[in-house]
Formats: structure tokens, C-alpha cells, sequence
């Protein structure tokens, strides 16, 4: 496969095979997991829909309005039930971006999210856009460069398949700008600071903001159903580092371990049914704080650091050595040597 060409600074392009549309999968009595389509090489988040007596609860919006409607439309066919909670995760837009096409088929929705993320994305909405823009004309320029050239980026010679995929992705790509670009974004309008629990339609739905991943991280634990639902504080089979906040995600995935939970969802991938992942996850980044604190202690620079923390043992464990996994685990998890440097240092790499 020819992968995406660049690599978003936030957890919205995703390294690894392209994922088809799949069908609903029930967790538990009424619960299911959609798990949306790539779009363009641009990852979308998972979606999870708690069917209870009179309405529904939906975890998460995906990339963009029509991947909305796409859920939308095969939630339809497990329920005539309207839609009245709508929770964002996060702030990321692999998980808001479709906002709009759940407000379009449901006007009286509530969209829970807490007090950060919606601040998140309010401040975020316009510069990310900016983010895109330069993004993709990276993107398209190499794309160019390959087929004027004849040439894939590690020197192999293009096919005629070679050059329609190119081809066909320049297209994909303007298509997605674009219509990312012309979404509208509807803010959250209830949000909460610490925690939030909801009585609602037979259902006990716990709410708890747990930074890490980003500032204003939301997971649902449903204690009945022992259903847990994390966002991107857990995403399958690499976890996305690039922004995060280490020493708080930490904390958080040792609260999590403490929950009794069954089934537990991450923001991408499919469920896990026991906390190996999360364990393996949580070991991994205490690991990292403490090799890095090691380095610090020997008086080593950032640049020095990476070279001195070798993170080949903790990649076999999330890639198995698979080539899209590594490159995903590259792209996507080892930027969590830069964050907790800077978390330690108070960004002292900025003065090295």
C-alpha cells in the first residue's frame, strides 16, 4: 500500500493499513461500536452508540459531517430512538468534526464534553484549519514531485497503478479539505469540570475528565454494564503522543486500571475485553518518565535523550514489528520523549 505522505503534529492522520467501513459491533445489551472509514488517509475516530429507553447517547462524532450521516444512518437501523446526547472526547477533529451532521438529524441534541475541550475548540477551530492547509499542500507537492519524477520517495520505479493511486489520492485529499474547510463545528453545550453522572433512560452514566491524551480528555464508565469508554487515552494498536500531557495521562490510566470494567473501548481500534492493553500502555509510558528522568539526572540534552532511551523493546511490544505499525509507532508514539522532556524541564530543550 502507499501510506499517507505526511504525518499531522495532532492525532489526526494515522500511519497504519487503511481501515474499510465495518459493521456495528454489540458490547453489551444496547451498546455498539461503529468504527467509521479513513478518509483520505485521515484517521476517524470511533463512535459508540448507548441505545437506552427513550433516546440515545452517542460517544464521539468522527471526522466529518458525512461520516456522521454515515453513522447516523446504520444507527437508524438498530433504532427509530432520536439522538439526544452527543459526548466529544476531546477536542481533536477525528472525533468532533462531525458535530454538525449529528446537530442536522437531531437539533435538540446536547453535546457533553468538559469545560476544556470546549475551549479547545473554540480557540483551536480557525488556526487548525491553517494546520490543514499547510499540511496537505506538503502532501500534494510530494505526491507531484513522485509522479513528475517517476519515483516513490524510497526510489522505487512508479507503476501505472502507482500513478492513478497517486492520483486519486491528490483528489481525495482536496476533496477533504474542502469539505472540512466548509463544516460548520457546534460547540459542546454542557460541560462539566471534574466529573458528571447522568441518571438517564435506565442507565447510569458516569462522566470523568481525565487529561492526558489532551488538557480535557472525557472517558464514560457505565458501572452497570462495566463499560468503559476512553477517547484516545487509549487507541489501538499505538497510542497517539504527539500533544499529550504524560505526567497526567499516567495518573489517569492508573485510575482507569482501578475501574471495574469489562470492556473497555479506545478512541480507535477495536474493543478490549480485559486491561492487558491498558497495562501495557501504562507500563510503557512510566517506563519512558523514568528513562528520561535517568537522562536528565546524567545532566543529557533532549537530543542527546532520544539518543540515549532506546524505545525498540516497548515499539515489538505495540508493532510486532509489522512495517505500518512501525511507522505508525514513529510517527505517532515516540513524540512522547519530546513531551515529557519539556514536561520535566519546563521546555528547557527550547534554550539547549
Amino acid at each position: 500500500m502507499i501510506l499517507r505522505h505526511t504525518v499531522f503534529a495532532l492525532a489526526l492522520v494515522a500511519l497504519c493499513p487503511a481501515r474499510a467501513a465495518e459493521g456495528p459491533v454489540e458490547l453489551a445489551a444496547g451498546i455498539f461500536e461503529f468504527m467509521a472509514p479513513d478518509v483520505a488517509g485521515n484517521v476517524a475516530g470511533n463512535s459508540i452508540a448507548v441505545i437506552m429507553q427513550s433516546d440515545v447517547l452517542v460517544f464521539d462524532a468522527t471526522l466529518l459531517p458525512r461520516t456522521a450521516t454515515s453513522l447516523i444512518n446504520e444507527l437508524k437501523m438498530l433504532t427509530p430512538l432520536p439522538v439526544h446526547y452527543l459526548v466529544n472526547s476531546h477536542w481533536h477533529p477525528d472525533h468532533t468534526g462531525g458535530n454538525a451532521g449529528i446537530v442536522a438529524a437531531f437539533p435538540d441534541v446536547e453535546i457533553i464534553a468538559s469545560r476544556e475541550t470546549r475551549r479547545l475548540m473554540e480557540d483551536t477551530a480557525t488556526v487548525y484549519v491553517r494546520t490543514l492547509e499547510y499540511e496537505s499542500a506538503q502532501a500534494n507537492q510530494q505526491i507531484t514531485q513522485e509522479l513528475k519524477s517517476g519515483k516513490s520517495a524510497d526510489g522505487k520505479r512508479l507503476t501505472a497503478r502507482d500513478r492513478e493511486d497517486l492520483r486519486a489520492e491528490l483528489l481525495a485529499e482536496d476533496r477533504f479539505l474542502a469539505e472540512y474547510k466548509a463544516a460548520q463545528r457546534p460547540l459542546p453545550t454542557l460541560t462539566f469540570d471534574k466529573t458528571l453522572t447522568l441518571f438517564h433512560g435506565g442507565r447510569e452514566l458516569r462522566f470523568l475528565t481525565l487529561a492526558g491524551h489532551t488538557a480535557g480528555d472525557v472517558v464514560l464508565y457505565m458501572p452497570a454494564e462495566k463499560v468503559l469508554l476512553t477517547g484516545d487515552l487509549l487507541s489501538f494498536p499505538v497510542p497517539y503522543c504527539a500533544d499529550s500531557h504524560p505526567q497526567a495521562w499516567i495518573a489517569s490510566l492508573e485510575l482507569l486500571s482501578e475501574l471495574d470494567a469489562s470492556t473497555i473501548v479506545p478512541g480507535h481500534g477495536p474493543a478490549q475485553y480485559d486491561k492487558q492493553y491498558l497495562t501495557m500502555v501504562l507500563e510503557s509510558l512510566k517506563s519512558i518518565r523514568q528513562r528520561v528522568r535517568d537522562a536528565l539526572h546524567q545532566g543529557l540534552t533532549f537530543k542527546e535523550t532520544v539518543k540515549a532511551v532506546n524505545l525498540d523493546a516497548i515499539r515489538l511490544k505495540f508493532t510486532h514489528d509489522d512495517a505500518d505499525l512501525n511507522a505508525s509507532f514513529y510517527g505517532n508514539f515516540t513524540p512522547i520523549l519530546r513531551q515529557m522532556y519539556d514536561e520535566a524541564t519546563e521546555g528547557l530543550e527550547l534554550y539547549q
